[in-house]
């Protein structure tokens, strides 16, 4: 930015027709979730304040020639180029990031704590058998060294991580690279992954390399964008983010720093929500044959009102018998484990539809709606409401 004139926030505010309508670029990648989710909570916060919104999805040239020609007050970044926050930034206008990408170039930002969130996809993978903790990150980007730095971080002392820096982000081609080093990886072994994208990529890779998922490998994604989540083979899984809160943040901000007041923290650091399990790291224990045919039967009947007895006669064994070794193959009782399967498909409902509670309770194995409620508010530490709650915002105005 050297020789160029560089406009300070209030020379650009005073442009601005006294109780005119604050003009901002919101300079937002909207191809997929995370991006999507952002852009709404940001759209939200301005659309109560009558504000003026620019999208701008793409850093080529002649979008920012486009910008160039724009009278802005402020912007509001995600995933976009450096050219394009130094475009924006050169004429004094106000910038806020929704990522940890050029926080150089930005006033205020909001974004995820990679290391809480490298933390619970790490305790995620472990708490289903993976051992051994991989990474598969975007090469040159800043934001996936620093996730990979976290998760060689968690791997201990006396651990070790394997890290992948990827070419890609998505698409099935050119995957001979990515496949070698899956087929070396020792195994089993649980793998984050940089986003949902490179997850989808990482599966796409092991079934090229012949490698069995969740059994050898399991997988999972950031962002959790449901379209590519449960649409995968096999469905992803994924670290949950608090996406659209991030971008009404971010305008929150950037409000502040117009207005001429100052913002609590200029880097705001936001926790992930929580890790939705899915197929890809639903790895059957290594358990006796009796142990593995309970987990058969469960998952195939879970959404029924079976009990633990009936469990028991699927497997051969007496109830207590069962609850003995179950517990000391899989680390939890038949009970816990039934539970665990109902809420997983409880909190999907719950995240997805507009379906009543007791509907919800219904179609996942609960013949009460009062037993559903008190178990999901036991395993989760919430209530159902207070749940659907946080991803109403994430769905929709």
């Amino acid at each position: 930015m050297a020789g160029k004139q560089i406009l300070t926030p209030k020379q650009t505010r005073a442009r601005r027709k006294p109780g005119g309508a604050w003009r901002i670029a919101v300079c937002i990648d909207t191809r997929d979730g995370p991006g999507r989710e952002r852009l709404l909570g940001c759209y939200q916060y301005a659309l109560e304040r009558g504000w003026r919104l620019w999208l701008v999805r793409q850093d080529n040239a002649g979008e920012i020639a486009r910008l160039r020609g724009l009278e802005l007050d402020g912007a509001v970044f995600f995933d976009r180029s450096q050219r394009l926050q130094e475009t924006v930034k050169r004429r004094g206008v106000v910038c806020v990031e929704t990522g940890a990408r050029h926080l150089d170039l930005a006033d205020a930002a909001v974004f995820v704590d990679d290391d809480a969130l490298v933390r619970m996809a790490a305790e995620h993978l472990r708490a289903v058998g993976f051992e051994r903790i991989g990474y598969v990150g975007l090469a040159g980007s800043q934001v996936s060294e620093s996730r990979a730095a976290h998760l060689a971080g968690q791997a201990g002392d006396g651990g070790q991580a394997w890290l992948f820096a990827e070419r890609r982000r998505d698409g099935e081609m050119y995957l001979e690279r990515l496949s070698r080093w899956l087929r070396a990886l020792p195994k089993p072994a649980g793998l984050l992954a940089y986003d949902d994208k490179m997850g989808e990529r990482v599966l796409a890779a092991c079934r090229w390399a012949g490698i069995r998922v969740p059994d050898e490998v399991g997988v999972i994604g950031i962002g959790n964008d449901e379209l590519i989540c449960e649409l995968t083979l096999p469905r992803l899984s994924s670290v949950a983010l608090p996406a659209r809160e991030i971008g009404r943040a971010a305008a929150e901000a950037l409000e502040r720093l117009l207005s001429g007041k100052k913002v609590k923290e200029r880097w705001t650091q936001v926790a992930p929500l929580e890790v939705v399990s899915r197929v890809s790291t639903d790895r059957l224990p290594a358990a006796r044959p009796a142990v593995l045919r309970a987990v058969g039967f469960m998952r195939a009947e879970w959404h029924r009102p079976i009990g633990t007895d009936q469990v028991a006669a699927a497997a051969g064994l007496p109830r207590r018998t069962l609850d003995r070794v179950f517990c000391a193959d899989v680390g939890r009782t038949v009970h816990d484990y039934l539970v665990e399967l109902r809420l997983r498909n409880a909190r999907r409902l719950l995240r997805q539809t507009d379906l009543s509670l007791s509907e919800v309770s219904r179609r996942s194995g609960y013949a009460s709606l009062s037993s559903f409620m008190r178990m999901f508010a036991v395993h989760t530490g919430e209530s159902p409401v207070g749940y659907r709650g946080q991803y109403t915002l994430h769905r929709g105005m």
